[in-house]
């Protein structure tokens, strides 16, 4: 075998570990919503059916992103799993919004969902390393305006505990 060959063999293998790991992030996260989801139902059916769509999203995603891999298909992952994480700093510091009973409540933080979070984080920094250099830059520069956006809202007092 030529060595250009090699170097394109350990190129797919090493691409093929990365996806693995976006696929096995994903399931954890997935599991992860999918366990606490019996509870937000009981909070109100809307937070439930929540629960229940991001797990299913995130375990269909773990076998799309390993059959179909692709560079939309990484930036909906980025972009999907950090609105999710977003969401979680929300309600964990300026109350849940928008619907539903507990609309204005602060949420405490708790094991699960740190892990599902921190699961998230990784799947979403795990994919940026697969996007081709012209899409990592912008998706790089989206995520660091969203950080910027945020602690601007924390800073004012929008996002306080």
């Amino acid at each position: 075998m030529s060595e250009s060959g090699g170097a394109i063999t350990a190129a797919a293998r090493g691409r093929s570990q990365v996806l693995y790991a976006a696929a096995g992030l994903s399931v954890a996260a997935a599991l992860l919503h999918f366990w606490v989801t019996p509870e937000h139902f009981e909070e109100w059916w809307g937070y439930g059916v929540f629960f229940l769509v991001a797990a299913a999203a995130q375990a269909v995603y773990s076998t799309v992103v390993l059959l179909r891999p692709g560079q939309g298909l990484f930036v909906a992952g980025i972009f999907g799993n950090v609105a999710i994480v977003v969401l979680y700093i929300v309600t964990r510091t300026a109350g849940v919004p928008l619907f539903g009973p507990m609309v204005g409540v602060v949420e405490d933080f708790g094991v699960v969902d740190l892990v599902a979070t921190a699961a998230e984080l990784a799947l979403a920094g795990v994919l940026v390393t697969q996007l081709r250099v012209v899409y990592r830059g912008r998706v790089v520069n989206a995520l660091i305006a969203l950080g910027a956006v945020l602690w601007v809202l924390r800073l004012t007092g929008v996002l306080s505990d």
